[in-house]
């Protein structure tokens, strides 16, 4: 539908330092009688035309059935049904360059320093400033957006009551359609430092929420909350947030990152560009990221060494590992199977794996530094592993909600 569009705009450029010479990537064989993503029909065909593309049929129906997590859903959904509509105009000003309907964040990491205004605001790798999550910014709106759309979609799939998908429906235009509250498909100004930057390729990474989105919709797809003028209106939103994700200079930025932001960026496109309807152009990127993420980013032993160097040593090493992991389920859907594909030298998705499996039974051994092992937080560590061990399909689904991705 948006195929012309989204390819006269985007632009997929290597990074810099890739490595010479085609990889090629396996055709992906579904197992026999599994659901099987369709490209941009998602699982529609065999999932009650639910048109999801990272949310597999089998995890959410594994949900509905566990007694523990049906009951945290609709406990979520129930009070779901009292919050928003979220809208970034409900900042109080908008951030210095910026329109009211400009999404507006910064840098988790980024403290006022010790001068009469706090200018310019100077770093602290791992300790997350909570005015990041005040009113004067959008991190919390998108976040509670997300996390009551999820809510509210899991519920209407569960129960099939549209009083959820009606009230998903209406946080979901306020959003994207309504033009006096929808956010601009960019992201100028995420992340900005306060007396440095306006806005940054680091950014991008909280367009996690975004991604939690386009699943919510999925579920919602057979509902007649949305009439179909809105869902062309919401898809071609994210159309136009991929074109400027592969055309602007913050996007170039963050394409060329080689630590989680690149591999993170890899898949945030080729989820979006999916959702707008661009398969060929997601199956390109998928294509490549053997070649451009793991050739540049991960050693031998399957080590993303910038991930190691961080005082969340631990965290970072498995987040990249799961950014990885989801652009392998999209690349399900696009025919391709990053699974087993692998470099020259054997290197490929299977190697970050057993390197990250060697400390899973006893993070205590983990032998970077860690502010989670240096506090004895071994629990926290492990609940890491679990939650990656989905998206890997260690386990058949999630065990606790949370571990959705």
């Amino acid at each position: 539908m948006f195929r012309a569009s989204i390819l006269a705009g985007l632009m997929i450029a290597a990074p810099a330092a890739a490595q010479d010479g085609e990889v090629a990537v396996p055709a992906f064989t579904p197992t026999e009688g599994a659901p099987v993503c369709r490209g941009s029909a998602g699982y529609a065909q065999d999932f009650d035309g639910a048109r999801t593309f990272l949310w597999r049929p089998r995890w959410i129906e594994a949900i509905a059935r566990d007694e523990a997590m049906r009951a945290q859903v609709l406990r979520e959904a129930e009070k779901a049904l009292d919050n928003g509509p979220y809208s970034v105009t409900d900042k109080p000003r908008p951030v210095p360059g910026a329109t009211a309907n400009d999404y507006a964040s910064i840098g988790p990491y980024w403290w006022p320093s010790g001068s009469g205004d706090g200018l310019p605001y100077t770093r602290r790798d791992g300790e997350v400033n909570p005015e990041r999550d005040g009113p004067e910014f959008d991190r919390s709106r998108i976040r509670n957006l997300a996390s009551d759309m999820e809510a509210l979609a899991l519920a209407y799939r569960i129960t099939g009551e549209e009083r959820f998908a009606d009230h998903a429906a209406k946080l979901a235009r306020a959003w994207f359609v309504t033009p006096a509250t929808r956010m601009n498909p960019h992201f100028n100004f995420a992340q900005g430092i306060p007396g440095r930057v306006n806005g940054r390729g680091e950014g991008i990474i909280e367009a996690s929420e975004f991604s939690t989105i386009v699943e919510a919709l999925g579920l919602l797809w057979p509902s007649d909350a949305m009439s179909a003028e809105e869902k062309t209106t919401i898809r071609k939103w994210y159309a136009d947030f991929a074109v400027w994700m592969a055309s602007s200079d913050i996007g170039a930025e963050e394409m060329n990152k080689r630590n989680n932001h690149g591999v993170f960026y890899d898949f945030y496109l080729a989820h979006f560009l999916l959702f707008a309807g661009a398969d060929d152009v997601t199956r390109t990127l998928v294509a490549k990221f053997p070649e451009f993420r793991i050739g540049v980013q991960m050693d031998r032993q399957g080590r993303f060494l910038d991930e190691l160097k961080r005082t969340r040593s631990w965290h970072y090493a498995h987040f990249v590992v799961d950014g990885a992991a989801r652009l392998a389920t999209i690349g399900e859907c696009v025919g391709l199977d990053l699974w087993e594909a692998q470099l020259e030298d054997g290197r490929g998705m299977a190697t970050a794996a057993a390197f990250l499996d060697r400390y899973a039974d006893n993070p205590a051994a983990w032998p970077f530094q860690d502010r989670e092992l240096a506090a004895g937080r071994i629990d926290r560590m492990r609940d890491t592993t679990q939650e990656l061990a989905v998206l890997l399909r260690t386990v058949p689904a999630p065990s606790r909600l949370k571990h959705l991705p």
